[in-house]
């Protein structure tokens, strides 16, 4: 019997309002945009105004592309630094490892082949 009754607990704790449905690609450029460029400026290399007053990260620098791993932006974009505000609670872990890859192909294309 209590089994009975457990699996009709467990049945209940699932309804159509939890279903997360399909998945959703993410496109690390979109997130970028929305959320980076204002500050970083479109190609990375931080909006030239802003650059005046903040010390807005170059992400085409090729001395932070050396030094920086995909984790350690992905850290960054969870935790924020200085004055640049922490996403980890509205971007979800795949999408901050999307963007950290972005973030990564920014300084990527800057350089010469």
């Amino acid at each position: 019997m209590i089994v009975l009754g457990l699996g009709a607990v467990v049945a209940g704790c699932t309804s159509a309002g939890d279903d997360p449905g399909p998945a959703v690609p993410v496109d690390p450029g979109v997130i970028y945009a929305q959320m980076c460029a204002r500050c970083h400026g479109v190609n990375g290399a931080g909006d030239p105004e802003l650059k005046k007053t903040l010390p807005v990260r170059d992400f085409t620098d090729p001395a932070f592309q050396a030094r920086a791993s995909s984790d350690d932006i992905a850290r960054v974009i969870m935790t924020g630094k200085g004055q640049m505000p922490a996403f980890g609670a509205s971007l979800s872990m795949p999408k901050i490892q999307s963007l950290s890859g972005h973030v990564k192909r920014l300084g990527k294309k800057s350089q010469p082949n």
